[in-house]
């Protein structure tokens, strides 16, 4: 066992008052929840809409990334740069289909006037809308039929099918005392579709 005291330290001065330790570490900013939610709305903007949700959500997520305490801002930008791609494209899309659908109509337009010519009992007016492939027996026929269904209020034709300059048209028609399924092809001669074929159920 030693002989010697063990050494003696002075005691420790406590901080005067007043004194704090130094300063703290620079914190990071704060998350930006409206920039995070535009970024998923733009991912997410294959779905049709969601491109504005992105949009809105990026521009609130920009104002808020204003604050020098908030970041997020490139989030936001992405967000919105995603949400107007979106809008673009489904706006091509929508137009490419309105016009489809408009061109298709503009193209079935005589089958529709014969359908309306046979109501009206006319048939010299319906032969001039055919190819000349439907017989005159064939055409009364239709006629008398459509006759007994009353007056034609809306033909309604909903699906098209385009194949090598052949169209084909079905829709449901409306008549006054009910409805008739129908189908006719049309055949494109010279620069206008005729009635080569009408059926009606």
């Amino acid at each position: 066992m030693s002989q010697y005291p063990p050494p003696q330290y002075p005691p420790q001065t406590p901080p005067p008052p007043g004194f704090s330790p130094g300063p703290m570490p620079p914190q990071g900013p704060k998350s930006n929840g409206l920039a995070i939610t535009s970024l998923i709305m733009g991912i997410l903007s294959c779905i049709p809409g969601v491109g504005l949700l992105a949009i809105l959500f990026g521009a609130l997520g920009m104002g808020k990334a204003k604050d020098p305490r908030v970041g997020g801002k490139g989030l936001a930008i992405i967000g919105i740069i995603l949400g107007l791609i979106s809008i673009i494209a489904w706006g091509g899309i929508g137009y490419g289909v309105y016009w489809g659908v408009g061109k298709f109509k503009a193209m079935a337009e005589p089958g529709v006037k014969f359908f309306e010519a046979l109501n009206k009992g006319n048939l010299t007016e319906a032969k001039a809308y055919t190819t000349g492939n439907i017989s005159d027996a064939d055409l009364a026929r239709l006629q008398e039929t459509i006759k007994g269904m009353g007056e034609l209020k809306d033909p309604k034709p909903t699906t098209f099918d385009m194949k090598d300059n052949v169209l084909n048209v079905s829709g449901t028609a409306v008549f006054a005392n009910g409805t008739k399924k129908y189908q006719f092809r049309m055949v494109k001669v010279g620069n206008e579709f005729k009635v080569d074929k009408f059926t009606l159920e």
